[in-house]
């Protein structure tokens, strides 16, 4: 499927909650349910958090881009900023936490099936969750 939702949001925290709420609602129209709605909605959270916070350290106007779809038995979220990115060390490598700014990426690879980063004019974020699969929080639905 190439139908998708792009939502441009302000780099302001207030949008977070906003962008929350409508990716969680595309992905429940897509059949996600029960706690792997909450794992995307964290997820999410952090990602879009990430991406508003490298805006306003870099004083970009741009606005943040979230664009989400449902494709085969997937549901696929990107974040995308306008900031100078970072670079994601691999989830067994040291952890220079400073660059990662916290626990934020952590929990985006626990919470997602799958997760990459590229940068473009910005740096990506792009998370994936299987439709056909339970949340990996360790929550029974």
């Amino acid at each position: 499927m190439t139908d998708h939702v792009e939502l441009r949001v302000p780099s302001d925290p207030a949008y977070v909650g906003l962008t929350r709420l409508l990716v969680s609602a595309g992905a429940r129209q897509a059949g996600m349910a029960g706690a792997k709605v909450e794992d995307l909605k964290i997820a999410v959270s952090e990602a879009a958090t990430n991406a508003m916070r490298a805006h306003r350290q870099h004083e970009s106007k741009e606005p943040v881009t979230i664009l989400f779809r449902a494709h085969a038995a997937r549901f696929e979220v990107v974040v995308a900023d306008a900031g100078p990115g970072f670079d994601p060390q691999p989830p067994t490598a040291f952890r220079d936490w400073r660059a990662e700014s916290g626990l934020g990426v952590t929990l985006m690879r626990h919470l997602a099936d799958d997760i990459s980063f590229s940068r473009k004019n910005g740096m990506q974020v792009t998370l994936l969750f299987d439709l056909s699969r339970p949340s990996g929080n360790g929550v029974v639905e």
